[in-house]
């Protein structure tokens, strides 16, 4: 950076293939850039855009709705985004404490059409090409989706369970995952008849990493696994409308794991699933800074 950002805090996304460490993607590959939902108070969106660019920031992952001059003003200082499509997006489906923990089961494709092409339209007629569009975020966990309770097992969810119709926490989560897939679809036809984005990355977004199946999920809610809920999510056809799957890592500075330690971690529990025709792209990733002049992480 070329000077510092006060208050940003920052996380990189990349697009990873098979994993190894040795070559994650060839370099013309790779998108990287910044994840920039916060603004600090007092800056105006021009200042905020202008210190992007100004610190070399060609890439930023954002939420959708209520963001649209914001994509169409970084887009004209270089910057391309990643936009995060909430899968809820018009949805007449009561939330339960925040707009985003909507249950997926309620949400309709139809509604959600209707209030996603306006705004796909308008940075269309903007001339704004995306980086990519992310269906919905960390859709595995309560905090995003409804249909996992707070007040549930606290369970980890795995392939098992989700397939399971007799586990009347599990199935409620499956049912909305294959309501998702139908927004998904939903997605991915307002994407194909677009005139600038008809080739746009669509990411699923099934993409917290809470903990490993089978086990209490770290924050002690219903959560269902990473890895698990993208094989139930690929076992229903969501393949079918998606170009890749986002995930989330927080390694952590325990300096007793080693560098091969690390890299098998991951391998198992984070990039299992990747594959070189559906990569995953690392959306969020971070290590704990308590410095506030500068709190970026980098690959």
């Amino acid at each position: 950076m070329t000077k510092p950002m006060q208050r940003f805090s920052f996380l990189v996304c990349a697009v990873v293939g098979t994993f190894a460490l040795s070559s994650l993607a060839r370099a013309q590959d790779v998108v990287v850039g910044v994840n920039a939902w916060y603004r600090p108070p007092g800056m105006s969106q021009e200042e905020f855009i202008k210190q992007l660019a100004d610190n070399g920031v060609k890439t930023i992952r954002i939420s959708f709705p209520g963001s649209v001059d914001f994509i169409i003003q970084a887009y004209s200082h270089g910057i391309g985004t990643l936009a995060i499509v909430p899968p809820h997006a018009g949805s007449k489906a009561k939330p339960r404490h925040s707009s985003f923990d909507i249950p997926l089961s309620e949400c309709n494709p139809e509604e959600f059409t209707a209030a996603v092409k306006p705004m796909l339209d308008q940075l269309e007629a903007a001339g704004v090409r995306l980086t990519g569009l992310e269906l919905g975020n960390e859709i595995n966990i309560s905090r995003f989706n409804g249909d996992l309770p707070d007040s549930g097992s606290g369970r980890m969810l795995g392939l098992a369970d989700l397939n399971n119709p007799n586990d009347s926490e599990a199935s409620t989560v499956a049912s909305g995952y294959r309501t998702y897939i139908k927004i998904a679809a939903a997605l991915k036809d307002l994407r194909d008849h677009s005139k600038l984005n008809q080739h746009t990355p669509i990411i699923a977004g099934a993409s917290a990493h809470m903990s490993s199946r089978g086990s209490k999920s770290l924050d002690g809610k219903l959560a269902a696994s990473l890895l698990d809920s993208i094989k139930f999510l690929r076992q229903n056809g969501l393949d079918k409308f998606v170009d890749g799957y986002a995930v989330h890592v927080y390694p952590g500075l325990d300096p007793s794991r080693t560098t091969a330690t690390r890299i098998a971690s991951l391998g198992q529990d984070i990039f299992s699933e990747c594959r070189a025709d559906k990569p995953c792209w690392l959306a969020e990733w971070g290590i704990p800074n308590a410095n506030q002049r500068g709190r970026a992480a980098a690959m």
